[in-house]
């Protein structure tokens, strides 16, 4: 499981619909395990670190994730199970002659995510924003990080709130870029979900649907349930689970993140 910038971004809007000017730092955790259609179990823990500017209409945020991936050198993190032909993949050695193994673990950066968001005011309850977004390939190919190319993308969000029931919804498209090793085309995504008022937090559940990155993967198809709730006077945190319905998401996951404004 590979938390996207869309998904990130609406657990934030299920906390609190408008964000208060100026930067805030974040840090979390996310863990998934599956075995995305294969014999192999693979697991991946990601620690990202955020930095996010609001100004305004706009809002800006970056994030860089530390990694650790164990298992199969066809899972990638954020696409899933894909033909990763890298001969020096995880698990398959230093390069040359792939070995027979199937199977390994390594750990580093992940890729750059940078995202710029703009919300419109529509003069009524409903919001809406429009997001531009881009993966950038700072994660080492050769360890099964990422897959050494840059994509980029578009999404537009939908949000209202309800007397302190709030729905929203969303769609989105990438184009994916190819590597090397790797062939991938672009993809659509689309999520829906609601969250409630509870106390001084907010509880919800989002469904999150991804198409396949390439014919060898499958549709990504997942539930989440998050409970957002200050932490501080300016901190907030954030915990989910996740279960996947597809061979194109993990069979589980759980993370939790936490952000501090300034």
């Amino acid at each position: 499981m590979k938390r996207s910038t869309l998904f990130c971004a609406v657990l934030l809007l299920a906390g609190a619909a408008q964000a208060e000017d100026g930067l805030s730092f974040g840090i979390g955790a996310d863990y998934s395990s599956g075995d995305y259609g294969s014999d192999t179990t693979t697991t991946i823990l990601s620690v990202p670190f955020t930095a996010k500017y609001t100004t305004g209409d706009w809002a800006f945020k970056a994030s860089l994730p530390w990694m650790r991936v164990d298992g199969d050198p066809n899972v990638v993190p954020g696409l899933g199970s894909v033909l990763n032909l890298n001969p020096a993949g995880r698990g398959r050695g230093t390069g040359g002659t792939p070995t027979t193994a199937e199977s390994g673990t390594e750990s580093g950066l992940g890729d750059l995510r940078l995202a710029a968001t703009y919300s419109l005011d529509t003069g009524t309850a409903l919001g809406v924003d429009l997001t531009a977004n881009a993966k950038i390939a700072t994660a080492d190919e050769d360890k099964g990080l990422g897959t050494g190319a840059n994509d980029y993308g578009v999404a537009v969000d939908l949000y209202r709130d309800f007397d302190g029931t709030l729905l929203f919804g969303g769609v989105g498209y990438t184009a994916l870029g190819d590597s090397t090793y790797i062939d991938v085309g672009s993809v659509l995504n689309a999520n829906a979900g609601a969250s409630w008022k509870v106390g001084n937090g907010s509880v919800g559940a989002m469904y999150d649907w991804r198409a396949a990155a390439s014919d060898e993967a499958d549709d990504r198809s997942e539930l989440t349930g998050f409970y957002s709730f200050p932490a501080g006077e300016r901190t907030k945190m954030q915990v989910y689970a996740v279960k996947g319905l597809s061979d194109g998401s993990p069979d589980w996951g759980a993370g939790l993140s936490l952000s501090t404004s300034f």
